[in-house]
C-alpha cells in the first residue's frame, strides 16, 4: 500500500510540538516553501500529491532515523489508507500543517480549529480594504488557506477603526494573540453581560477598557 502523504502531514500536524524541536532551520524553511506550493497546488491534480510527497520528505529527512522510520511504518498502515487531503488524524488534517508552519497558526486541531472557524464567520475585511497605513494594534486572522482577515467589527466606518477597540486590542495583546483578542470582542463576556462588540458605539467605552484591564492584570495585582 503506497504511503498517502496528506495523512502523513496529518499525523506531523498532531505531533508538531515534539516535531518542531527535531527540525533544524534548514529543514523548517524548505518544509515551509514546500508546503506553500501545497497550498498553491490545484486541488486533486497530480501537482497537489507531489508537493505533498515533496513535504513528507522535508520532514522524514530531517529527523532521525528512529523517529523517521517509526512515522513510515505508520504510514504503510491501513488506518493511513486513502487519498484525500481531507483525510484526519486524531482530527488534524494536512491544511493544519500548513497553517503552523507557513502562517504560524496555532488555530489547529479538533478542539481550536472549531474556534478559529467561529471567529472567521463573522464579517470581515482584507488588508487591501484597510490599505498601508493598517494600525498594528488591529486584529488580523488567517483563514485556513492562509488568506489574512481583519474582523469588521473593528471599524467604525470604512477603514476607520474604533479607537476603544485599538486601545482594548492593546491591552489584550492583540498583536501577540490576535485569537485570543477576537475571542474576548465575540464571546460572552459576565463583566459586559454581553459579547463586548456589541456595546461599540453604544457610550461604554470606559466598561470595554475596564473588563480588557481586569483580563490583563493578574489575579493579586493592581
Amino acid at each position: 500500500m503506497r504511503v498517502n502523504p496528506f495523512m502523513m502531514l496529518a499525523a506531523f500536524a498532531a505531533d508538531w510540538p515534539r516535531i518542531s524541536a527535531l527540525l533544524d532551520t534548514g529543514a523548517r524553511r524548505t518544509l515551509t516553501v514546500r508546503l506553500a506550493g501545497l497550498r498553491t497546488a490545484p486541488a486533486g491534480s497530480a501537482e497537489e500529491r507531489s508537493a505533498a510527497d515533496a513535504a513528507v520528505r522535508a520532514v522524514l529527512d530531517a529527523l532521525p532515523a528512529d523517529d523517521a522510520v517509526r512515522l513510515w511504518r505508520e504510514g504503510n498502515t491501513k488506518r493511513f489508507a486513502g487519498t484525500s487531503p481531507a483525510v484526519l488524524h486524531q482530527g488534524y488534517a494536512a491544511a493544519d500543517l500548513c497553517l503552523l508552519v507557513v502562517d504560524g497558526n496555532p488555530m489547529v486541531g479538533p478542539y481550536l480549529g472549531p474556534l478559529r472557524d467561529r471567529l472567521l464567520a463573522v464579517a470581515t475585511l482584507s488588508p487591501d480594504d484597510i490599505g498601508t497605513a493598517m494600525d498594528p494594534r488591529l486584529i488580523v486572522l488567517s483563514h485556513r488557506n492562509g488568506e489574512r482577515r481583519l474582523p469588521a467589527f473593528q471599524f467604525e466606518a470604512g477603514a476607520m477603526p474604533w479607537r476603544v477597540v485599538l486601545e482594548v486590542n492593546e491591552v489584550l495583546g492583540a498583536d501577540t494573540d490576535p485569537w485570543g483578542a477576537a475571542d474576548w470582542w465575540l464571546g460572552a463576556n459576565a463583566w459586559t453581560g454581553t459579547a463586548p462588540a456589541g456595546l461599540l458605539g453604544r457610550d461604554r467605552d470606559q466598561e470595554l477598557l475596564g473588563a480588557a484591564r481586569a483580563l490583563a492584570v493578574p489575579d493579586g495585582e493592581e
